[in-house]
């Protein structure tokens, strides 16, 4: 995970940088201004921004707005001293607020989050030509030689990946096999009903009986993941 961290106070920068190396996370860049970081190469490349709000010169909230035009794939925790300043710091890519003093274990918390969120910006190479992020898979199932992607506006792509190969895959992306046949994105599964699996947009595939009971297990352990360190 690539990591930011712009404040323009330097202790704050260096105490969150060493949490973040201390739990193992290498690619950690530090910025003491707004300015510094939009000039910076990798600046639409984090997966994750710690962002001072009150910044000198371009402040957090502008910063926070300039990505959500251009990169929204990159998550914010905003850091304050300043409660009330949140309410104007709330948007769609913000996922935490922290104050000072930090914690390892608050920033550990944070970084879980967005690596658990950035799941569904994951792109998945179908061939050489496309690739979808996860959060558009809606399933994907076997039809002949080829494994066909169905995604959640209707559209259908094909690779010739063996489904079984995809199952490996894409286990650990939020994916469950429910036959030999389809695999469902647990991001838009909503129901069993006399075997079958009902998906957002009404969508129903028949679901075996071996995999029905692995599938409610895997549904379980992905929404405590959610409740934990989603966002929808």
């Amino acid at each position: 995970m690539r990591i930011g961290i712009c404040d323009d106070f330097a202790p704050d920068r260096e105490c969150i940088k060493e949490y973040c190396m201390n739990l193992g996370h290498e690619e950690v860049y530090t910025y003491s201004s707004g300015e510094e970081l939009l000039e910076s190469p990798e600046y639409q490349s984090l997966n994750l921004l710690f962002l001072d709000i009150e910044l000198d010169g371009i402040n957090g909230i502008q910063i926070k707005d300039m990505l959500e035009r251009t990169t929204p794939s990159t998550f914010i925790v905003f850091c304050t001293t300043h409660n009330e300043l949140m309410p104007a710091a709330f948007g769609r890519s913000v996922i935490n607020f922290l104050t000072k003093p930090y914690t390892e274990h608050s920033i550990d918390n944070c970084i879980k989050r967005a690596a658990f969120l950035d799941r569904d910006y994951y792109p998945i190479s179908i061939d050489e030509a496309i690739a979808l992020p996860c959060r558009d898979i809606l399933y994907l199932c076997t039809e002949q030689k080829y494994t066909i992607f169905h995604t959640k506006d209707g559209e259908t792509y094909s690779g010739r990946k063996p489904l079984r190969d995809w199952a490996e895959e894409l286990e650990d992306l939020g994916f469950c096999p429910i036959s030999r046949s389809a695999i469902i994105n647990l991001k838009y599964y909503v129901k069993i009903k006399n075997y079958q699996v009902i998906l957002s947009g009404n969508v129903s595939l028949p679901v075996s009986r071996r995999h029905k009971t692995a599938l409610e297990k895997r549904f379980h352990s992905y929404m405590r993941h959610v409740v934990k360190f989603g966002r929808e």
